[in-house]
């Protein structure tokens, strides 16, 4: 019996001791030497990830690692569902770029900052195929305590079939500058937007500025938006351009606040400022929505009984009688315009309008 007990102590001696190494490995500041793919780990001389600034290191980052991708303007390249790790750093001191392909999966537990601090850049592409997950905020232009305004710069590109889901805030452009081009789609579930403000409020703008360009069938999906008749979501000098099928959407009704917003021109359409439409229309695909019409009622349940594998019946016996709806805004489309002739040719087509008359009225006497 004493000797069991001697071992089940030591077994657990021998977790403790894991545990406490698990842990002083996930406080480590983990630094990309030179560029290339995200899986490789250096040696203190090869390219790939190691203990900040220039050790070598033990593995990719995990969880409680900081990553940081800034070694004199190198790209680091991910293409497969890599572990989460806490945050990632593009741009910190060093530029740095940061290329997310088709495949890759980059999960952050915190932040992610494109554009750190100092006089530098960060750079970072989403392509098709690839999503970037970010547990809290998504920085772009962040910009450090040292710094004046538009020292930074954070660059971020969200392409055609890649995805970006944020979890908190947005603050982009808060010290330094951002560029956000969103052809893909950017997902905020929480948290609130903020261009130029670290707070989206007037006494969170630190000087930055932000451009958000909304690109032909790209979506941008927020969560929130300020609300109190001042437009300080969005800073003096930031605003959001949505272009060809671009759109930008918000939860509920706030057809009211983005009408503020349009006529303070913040909202730009197709480079024109406050040349959008702004609508409320229905969510459709909601939970109990199985016909994805917006609406939860009895068609669905008839959807339901046709194939249950639709979804589930308790979700529409939630939602019943309920109506999702959402705010888009939209580029607006542009007016046709008939040509206006000048003075000269209006004055030849009065001429020769006047000489067939006369010719019309000859011939039929």
């Amino acid at each position: 019996m004493k000797r069991t007990n001697n071992v089940c102590v030591l077994a657990v001696l021998v977790v403790a001791v894991l545990t406490m190494a698990s842990q002083s490995r996930a406080q480590q500041t983990l630094r990309y030497r030179t560029g290339g793919a995200w899986e490789n780990v250096s040696d203190g001389i090869t390219p790939g990830w190691g203990v900040n600034p220039d050790q070598p290191g033990s593995s990719v980052p995990v969880a409680g690692d900081e990553a940081r991708v800034n070694w004199a303007g190198s790209t680091v390249t991910l293409d497969y569902a890599a572990p989460a790790f806490e945050r990632l750093l593009i741009g910190v001191d060093e530029a740095g770029t940061m290329e997310v392909n088709g495949g890759g999966v980059l999960s952050a537990i915190q932040d992610v900052v494109v554009g750190n601090n100092n006089f530098t850049e960060g750079y970072m592409d989403v392509n098709d195929g690839a999503t970037v997950d970010v547990g809290r905020i998504l920085w772009v232009g962040k910009g450090g305590p040292n710094d004046g305004p538009g020292d930074t710069l954070g660059y971020l590109n969200i392409n055609s079939g890649g995805v970006v889901n944020v979890a908190n805030h947005l603050w982009w452009g808060v010290k330094g500058t951002a560029e956000v081009n969103i052809s893909g789609t950017l997902n905020q579930t929480g948290g609130i937007l903020g261009l130029g403000t670290i707070n989206a409020l007037d006494s969170g703008a630190q000087g930055g500025t932000a451009v958000v360009n909304i690109l032909d069938g790209g979506l941008m999906a927020l969560n929130n938006i300020h609300a109190g008749g001042t437009q300080s979501s969005i800073q003096p000098g930031s605003y959001i351009d949505i272009s060809g099928s671009g759109q930008l959407t918000l939860p509920g009704d706030f057809v009211g606040v983005l009408e503020g917003y349009r006529d303070a021109s913040k909202l730009y359409g197709n480079g024109v400022p406050g040349a959008v439409d702004i609508a409320l229309s229905p969510v459709v695909g909601g939970p109990g929505d199985f016909n994805d019409d917006g609406v939860v009622d009895g068609a669905d349940f008839l959807e339901w009984q046709r194939d249950t594998n639709v979804g589930a019946l308790a979700d529409w016996q939630t939602n019943y009688g309920t109506t999702g709806m959402q705010t888009v805004v939209t580029a607006m489309s542009a007016p046709i315009i008939a040509a206006v002739p000048e003075p000269g040719a209006l004055t030849l087509m009065l001429t020769s309008a006047l000489a067939l008359s006369g010719f019309r009225r000859r011939s039929f006497r």
